[in-house]
């Protein structure tokens, strides 16, 4: 089995879109309002029942960025408009919550990392960049949402690794 992409829902598209690719360097890949999708492509529309189905309300319409990185990942932005999308609390998105609540990344040079997120307004997690895994160094910030974002730079292979 191989990672796909991962979801993250956000309150502010264009926001969020300054971060993945302003900052980030990800590459619009496909964005649609769904379940209509782009009239060129009846392809790619998403059925009205089948996005009911997944977000579990009549009428359900969400605006949808896919994204690529240089590498290959893939994010999936979804900014909700039926139903509308809500906030969740900051305190909710932290460690003591069941859920996803890191998205990491890997990354060389982290220290210049560190010092363009804090440049772009990104709230840091810690003031600085610690040791991670042994093998390791990273640091923790927050988007506009209060989403978490790790990045990670890692030398050699991560110290819990079989031999």
């Amino acid at each position: 089995m191989r990672f796909h992409h991962m979801g993250v829902f956000v309150s502010d598209m264009d926001k969020a879109l300054k971060l993945y690719v302003d900052l980030l360097g990800f590459k619009v890949s496909h964005r649609a309002t769904i379940p209509d999708g782009p009239a060129e492509d009846p392809n790619t529309r998403v059925s009205p029942k089948l996005l009911e189905d997944i977000f579990g309300v009549e009428g359900a319409r969400s605006e949808m960025v896919l994204l690529t990185s240089p590498d290959g990942a893939m994010i999936e932005l979804q900014q909700c408009e039926v139903p509308k999308i809500q906030k969740t609390p900051p305190d909710m998105l932290r460690y003591a919550h069941t859920g996803f609540h890191e998205l990491g990344f890997q990354v060389t040079d982290i220290e210049t990392w560190f010092e363009k997120v804090k440049a772009a307004g990104y709230e840091p997690n810690t003031n600085y960049v610690w040791r991670w895994a042994k093998t390791g160094k990273s640091f923790l910030f927050y988007d506009d949402d209060g989403n978490m974002i790790q990045f990670c730079e890692q030398q050699g292979g991560p110290s819990w690794q079989a031999s």
